[in-house]
């Protein structure tokens, strides 16, 4: 496995849960953006909880660094600043998945953008959403109901570079989403989706940020050249000097784990595999929190001459079966790597 790109990676999570609404949940990082007068890094971070969903709540940290981490109290005693809509779904939970900084949004209240699966009232499904902040700090929803609603809640979005022309005309951002095709030769003893293989699809965004959106077409699934048990999970789109780059999480349907390759594109719609389809960033050695899984929200932050990758890692599998069968309990938790900042070339 390929580590070429890793300068360092921490060897326990970043964060620990020690206030009275992250007791018991599962962290996961949603996005690493400088603060806006770039004096310190901001970290989004979702406190999910598996038995109460409805407690579920995206909150704040800052770091001068990207080493020490302060939560800070945001006026209400907490570091919150989003909260679950407190409906109930039947596919999904409240459930950020990015969120873009874009100061040249001429409306100042929208230049925080939210990508997010939530069901947003009880007249609505659930489905993707959007929400608009002017300081990235109290959010609201954009529509009145998801602007998707096919169900898959493993989705991304970016920015396009200007003049992108795509085979469905010319867009102002991307939004790639988990896709299903039928698949009878994956493996089916451990994997929630039978004869399902997870593939990639693009939808088209809209000149103005709250009108419509065109999709989904499959850019990205798996081929001959992958082992026959793959399946791609989502995809962490960012820019970088000549096109975009791609975070893409594999899943291994044999034995559940999953990790991270690197893609590449010129368009951001016909991409390519890089490093030899080598994991990015592989799982860790066992005994370690990210053992058997490790997935990415969030793209690299470049910050003070390093590039930065939060990661969420756990122990266990995607099927929640622990990866190492009678090992020592691990908490899950954010990691984070520092990476060649020649990534982004």
């Amino acid at each position: 496995m390929s580590t070429d790109w890793i300068r360092t990676r921490s060897a326990t999570p970043i964060l620990p849960a020690d206030q009275a609404w992250e007791t018991g949940a599962l962290f996961t990082a949603v996005a690493l953006l400088p603060d806006p007068d770039q004096v310190q890094l901001r970290l989004y971070y979702l406190v999910m909880h598996r038995e109460r969903p409805m407690d579920n709540v995206l909150c704040l940290a800052l770091s001068p660094d990207g080493k020490s981490w302060i939560k800070p109290d945001l006026g209400d005693g907490t570091n919150v600043v989003m909260r679950s809509s407190g409906q109930e779904a039947s596919w999904g939970v409240f459930m950020p998945m990015r969120i873009l900084h874009e100061p040249q949004e001429p409306r100042a209240e929208w230049r925080w953008k939210m990508l997010y699966w939530e069901r947003l009232s009880a007249d609505t499904p659930a489905g993707i959403c959007l929400a608009v902040s002017t300081d990235g700090l109290s959010w609201q929803p954009l529509h009145e109901r998801p602007i998707v609603t096919n169900a898959n809640d493993a989705m991304s979005m970016i920015s396009t570079r200007a003049g992108v022309e795509t085979p469905l005309g010319e867009a102002r951002w991307f939004l790639y989403q988990q896709t299903w095709k039928y698949n009878p030769n994956l493996s089916q003893e451990r994997d929630n989706l039978k004869s399902i293989h997870r593939c990639l699809s693009i939808w088209r965004g809209p000149e103005q940020f709250d009108g419509g959106w065109v999709g989904p077409v499959v850019v990205l699934e798996p081929d001959a050249d992958d082992p026959p048990d793959l399946q791609h999970y989502w995809m962490v789109p960012y820019h970088t000097a000549h096109g975009y780059g791609g975070l893409l999480l594999c899943h291994h349907t044999d034995d559940q784990s999953m990790d991270v390759q690197r893609v590449a594109s010129a368009d951001g719609w016909s991409w390519t595999r890089c490093d030899d389809r080598r994991p990015l960033l592989p799982l860790g050695a066992r005994g370690r929190f990210d053992c058997g899984m490790v997935t990415v929200k969030t793209p690299p932050c470049l910050w003070q001459d390093r590039l930065l990758l939060p990661y969420n890692g756990r122990p266990s599998c995607h099927d929640q079966a622990p990866r190492y069968a009678g090992d020592a309990e691990l908490a899950p938790g954010i990691g984070m790597v520092e990476l060649d900042p020649s990534l982004l070339d």
